[in-house]
């Protein structure tokens, strides 16, 4: 039931959102080419009755004439396949398209990307892989929801077709027990659903432990493909620590686990195709053992006993569905089961009330921080002051108090210095500042037309350097613009590159991505400005001279940083020391 209620919430925004019809109309179109098909595999079967008959009797023109008759039927059918399978994919991508855009702007929405691996209660599983449940479980929905729902109903419509045929072609049989006589009717209809339902209940006992083994297999894969990014972007300091022993065993190790649940997985499946394998053969023969004894006393005839064949094949398939497609069904649950928790805990995560309704209450644990602490971002006039506002906030790691009590008030322009030791909480109180991070309690106000905050360690990226310097704003800089931000940052030598496709947090030196990031200040202008070591990674000459370039340029904002570095903590009018509010 979690699985089905999980697949609801997906499913929703594409199948009843607006101009939801379109969509259903397309659907419609695949499952209008899987009906003919099947219509048409009703001809098919009765043909076969009059072809099998003609060259029993070496009816030389009617054959001929049949052959004839089977070009068309196959013509119609490979049409409806080609035309049924491009619907079927403009379907699921546009189906992927719309819930892939969905997930991400839920992903991006509030910081929940950050929050989804931070704010996590104690009951809540961990999301691993966030990237890979968007860029392959959604396709992948999609994919086998599709097929599923298509499949099922073809072989639906398949059992109404089929089923009177065989039914019609079906003798009845008479056998006594304790004296009393029975007749069954249509009794290869019974067979089919008898041998079918003994089927499925066979192959969900052999094969159900395959959801789990498949959610974890994707969870491992995801895994080592990340390990590999993540030596790709660190190669540098690998290379300089001489660690490519120890990354070769990290690699190993998880590989192997790959290994491992890789066996179980196989080991399972071999069980389910050797099982569903033996059902087919089983299928192929049981028609011609029961039409056979009414083909030996001649009340059949040999197109009439390949007819029956051919509808107890058609019925068999119908009933089948469950057996045929347990496979992609398992593999369905386990990602409807990824996407499922993924999507949920975003829900939860995120701040907007729109996307609030029709979630269950709050954990308790959660009712509790939101009563405990509050923060308020508030845009203001163009004219008027920034101001930041702490009272009373405790910042706490894990179930460490760090700081307590922290009190401030900034109301006028200026520069302004956190000081205290490392390891204090300056950085979490900053990340509070910025509304990333929740605190244990207390009250954070933040009133600015525009906040940026600037971690040690900046974000670039692989793009143009045009691109990268424009970050985070959405369109991008003008060329000149660009040309003369890196100059006044010193950058002026990567002028050239501004076209250039690189990955640049590999490219540049510590110090040379600290003066990008800067220059994305310079651009933007923010009114409050959070900085948290923003120039750690440059000498105490050049950070001052870029630095004074910044405070010269923001004169109308309000900064807060943090900095060990003394020429940095002159520029400061007012240091606000934490070791006061330790805990």
């Amino acid at each position: 039931m979690q699985t089905l209620k999980y697949f609801c919430q997906l499913s929703k925004y594409f199948w009843w959102g607006k101009g939801a019809w379109r969509r259903w109309l397309l659907f419609a179109s695949t499952l209008l080419m899987s009906i003919i098909i099947v219509q048409v595999s009703v001809y098919v079967t009765l043909w076969n009755k009059d072809f099998y008959d003609a060259l029993a009797n070496l009816e030389k023109d009617l054959i001929w004439q049949l052959v004839g008759q089977y070009f068309i039927y196959m013509s119609i059918i490979i049409g409806c396949v080609v035309l049924g399978s491009f619907l079927r994919k403009k379907l699921m991508f546009w189906w992927r398209e719309e819930l892939t855009h969905k997930l991400e702007n839920l992903w991006l929405a509030n910081h929940n990307h950050y929050r989804l691996q931070q704010d996590l209660p104690q009951e809540q599983q961990f999301i691993d892989n966030p990237d890979q449940r968007i860029a392959e479980d959604v396709m992948l929905l999609c994919s086998y929801t599709i097929d599923l729902v298509r499949g099922l109903f073809m072989n639906i419509f398949r059992l109404v077709s089929f089923v009177s045929i065989l039914w019609l072609m079906s003798s009845v049989v008479t056998f006594t027990i304790a004296g009393i006589d029975w007749q069954i009717t249509g009794y290869l209809v019974w067979v089919a659903l008898l041998y079918a339902s003994l089927c499925s209940l066979i192959m969900h006992a052999v094969g159900y432990k395959l959801q789990g083994l498949n959610v974890q297999q994707q969870h491992l894969e995801a895994n080592y493909r990340g390990q590999l990014v993540r030596l790709q972007e660190s190669s540098e300091a690998i290379a300089l620590y001489q660690g490519e022993a120890n990354e070769l065993k990290r690699l190993n190790q998880q590989f192997n686990q790959i290994k491992d649940n890789w066996a179980s997985l196989i080991w399972r499946e071999v069980k389910v195709e050797t099982f569903s394998a033996t059902s087919l053969r089983i299928t192929l023969f049981i028609p011609l053992l029961a039409t056979l004894p009414m083909y030996l006393s001649g009340q059949m005839t040999f197109g009439a006993m390949m007819q029956a064949r051919s509808a107890f094949a058609n019925v068999q398939d119908g009933f089948n569905w469950f057996v045929d497609s347990y496979k992609t069904i398992i593999k369905w649950a386990a990602v409807v089961q990824r996407l499922g928790t993924f999507h949920q805990r975003l829900l939860v995560l995120s701040a907007s009330e729109q996307e609030k309704k029709g979630l269950q209450r709050r954990t308790q644990e959660e009712q509790e921080k939101k009563q405990q602490f509050k923060f308020v971002a508030a845009n203001i006039a163009t004219s008027s002051l920034p101001r930041i506002e702490v009272k009373q906030v405790e910042i706490r790691k894990e179930q460490t108090s760090l700081l307590k009590g922290v009190s401030f008030t900034l109301s006028q322009l200026g520069w302004y210095q956190l000081q205290g030791n490392s390891g204090l909480g300056k950085t979490s109180l900053l990340r509070c500042l910025a509304g990333i991070k929740p605190a244990s309690q207390g009250e954070i106000q933040v009133q600015a037309t525009s906040v940026l905050f600037i971690p040690q360690k900046p974000y670039l990226f692989q793009a143009s350097l045009q691109e990268v310097l424009s970050y985070p704003q959405v369109e991008l800089i003008s060329k000149e613009t660009c040309k003369q931000l890196l100059q006044r940052v010193g950058l002026a030598s990567l002028i050239p590159q501004l076209e250039q496709v690189k990955a640049w947090q590999q490219v540049l030196s510590g110090g040379e991505q600290q003066r990008l990031s800067l220059a994305r200040v310079l651009h933007l202008q923010p009114q409050v400005l959070i900085l948290d070591e923003a120039t750690n990674q440059l000498d105490g000459s050049s950070a001052l001279a870029l630095m004074q370039e910044l405070k010269q340029s923001l004169s109308q904002s309000l900064v807060l940083l943090t900095t060990h570095q003394p020429e940095i903590a002159n520029l400061c009018e007012q240091q606000i020391n934490l070791a006061q509010f330790k805990a």
